[in-house]
């Protein structure tokens, strides 16, 4: 009796070890084709796409909808306005339609404060493009400067994880093949 509990035990590991390698294993080629994907295509991504998307969609700084509170979000974040600059706000966007006179949105504008509870500089500088009182870079170039920093720690962080699956994947297929 004692030998077939054993003989069950046995099983029931060779199973949960070739369960966890291939669970390991198909999580390792995702993360793989994901990367690879990421590295051929990440030069494709192209600011006029961007662009399209936000003359047709931003409503402005009292926008309701998730677009519009997402682009102002992010300008105020990262100091910036609109993709390429201010001049994207122009003629024959949505923010033009629903503001006539109004050259851009408020999220453009400098604050002094952090995020958006700092009060604005000046409306009215901004609006007359004062040097200090508006963010004339946009969003795009700041963004990939930021994501350019930075991206040495998520790349290294994914590296080790890539590491330890490795090692996982190894491990168990020892404990399987060497299990008597």
């Amino acid at each position: 009796m004692r030998v077939l509990s054993c003989m069950k035990y046995l099983m029931f590991i060779f199973n949960v070890l070739v369960f966890f390698f291939s669970l390991v294993s198909l999580v390792f080629l995702m993360q793989l084709a994901g990367a690879v994907l990421f590295l051929v295509h990440w030069k494709q991504v192209q600011p006029e796409r961007f662009l399209s998307e936000l003359r047709r969609n931003y409503g402005g700084d009292e926008g309701a909808e998730v677009f519009s509170t997402a682009w102002n979000t992010l300008m105020v974040t990262f100091s910036c306005c609109g993709v390429l600059g201010p001049e994207d706000f122009g003629n024959g966007s949505r923010f033009q339609e629903l503001h006539p006179g109004t050259p851009w949105p408020q999220a453009c504008c400098a604050r002094n404060g952090l995020l958006q509870a700092g009060e604005l500089l000046g409306w009215e500088q901004c609006q007359d493009s004062s040097p200090g009182y508006i963010q004339p870079q946009g969003c795009f170039s700041t963004f990939g400067r930021t994501l350019q920093r930075y991206i040495s720690l998520p790349g290294t962080c994914s590296l080790a994880v890539l590491g330890i699956e490795i090692f996982a994947m190894f491990f168990a297929f020892c404990l399987y093949y060497n299990f008597d």
